[in-house]
């Protein structure tokens, strides 16, 4: 009986089978995200009169393209041209009164000499002199503005474009820098997205996007990721980026709407969830469907998980859950 026992204590004890549940790795999961934008002139350029009038012509839409030097919209020229007469005659007026004032200093500078004018009426003269010749630099420094002013009156497109937006309406009374007119300038074109936080370390300036127009003729076309703007939007924490389109055709339109995503021939990216790694590693199932501890370097998190720069490729089969109760080269169940 005792060597009974002896001879089952030396049979094989075998380990137990540890059902677990995995992710097959794939480096292309993300490319198949698409965002939304809108194609958006690669220039504009919001256009205002050097000075203050009335508007009085303005013959545009929006939409409509202009060409370098086109007139665009007029200040009521009446206006301008009484203010240009107003000055005139009050530099008229000022000058008349300092060349009396001058001429006042004169006689009483005389006077003065003679012992027949006292000190106070000598300086009270020079006084009035000073002050005429300043109230006639006063006046031509009007009647120059008054005569900017007149010259200023017109605004005209400073080079070939399209009209975006129209600020104003005739009538309307404009302070100088006021905008009026919004051009779209050349024939750039660009997509504006709004990407999530967790997605903008895969892109990089210069990263390639596909883009596909609603228009159902438009082919596709591929653009370059040309500015992630700083400051995140603050509901969304998104971020603004604008990818340059070349020579877009002209159904890509100012306005249109676009889908994007990254294009193929982006660097390949892998990502597993925060609940496969432990200690910088990750429990990978071999073919035998034993478990092995394989260090990774963990890169920027994307939302609930982590992109993976290295140690792994894409195909193999890694444990996302119960990772802290493996051991090396433990037997594992069929993938759940």
């Amino acid at each position: 009986m005792k060597y009974l026992v002896l001879l089952m204590l030396a049979l094989p004890v075998h380990a137990e089978v540890r059902p677990v549940v995995t992710e097959i790795v794939s480096a292309d999961a993300l490319r198949a995200r698409s965002f939304t934008g809108v194609i958006e002139a690669e220039h504009q350029s919001a256009l205002a009169f050097q000075t203050a009038g009335r508007v009085a012509q303005l013959g545009l839409a929006v939409g409509d393209r202009v060409t370098k030097g086109q007139l665009l919209a007029t200040l009521d020229q009446v206006t301008l041209d009484e203010d240009v007469t107003t000055a005139r005659a009050a530099l008229s007026s000022a000058q008349a009164a300092a060349e009396l004032a001058a001429a006042n200093f004169a006689r009483v500078t005389e006077l003065n000499a003679r012992g027949v004018a006292s000190v106070q009426g000598l300086d009270a003269a020079r006084q009035g002199r000073d002050t005429s010749a300043a109230g006639a630099e006063a006046a031509a420094a009007n009647l120059r503005r008054a005569l900017d002013a007149l010259g200023f009156g017109a605004l005209t497109a400073p080079e070939d474009g399209v009209v975006l937006s129209i600020a104003v309406k005739p009538g309307t009374v404009v302070a100088p820098g006021t905008a009026v007119v919004t051009l779209a300038l050349g024939t750039g074109r660009e997509a504006v997205l709004d990407l999530p936080a967790d997605y903008l370390s895969l892109v990089d300036t210069g990263s390639p996007f596909t883009l596909f127009s609603r228009v159902t003729d438009a082919a596709p076309l591929t653009g370059h990721l040309r500015l992630i703007e700083p400051v995140a939007e603050t509901a969304t924490r998104s971020r603004r980026v604008r990818v340059t389109l070349p020579e877009a055709p002209d159904l890509w339109r100012i306005g249109a709407l676009v889908r994007a995503e990254l294009a193929e021939g982006g660097a390949p990216v892998i990502t597993l969830p925060d609940s496969a790694i432990a200690d910088g590693a990750v429990w990978v199932v071999d073919a035998r469907r034993h478990a092995q501890k394989t260090p990774v370097t963990v890169g920027a998190p994307l939302g609930d998980r982590v992109v993976i720069a290295q140690g792994l490729t894409a195909g193999q089969e890694v444990v996302v859950r119960g990772v802290n109760s493996l051991t090396q080269g433990q037997e594992l169940g069929a993938r759940e």
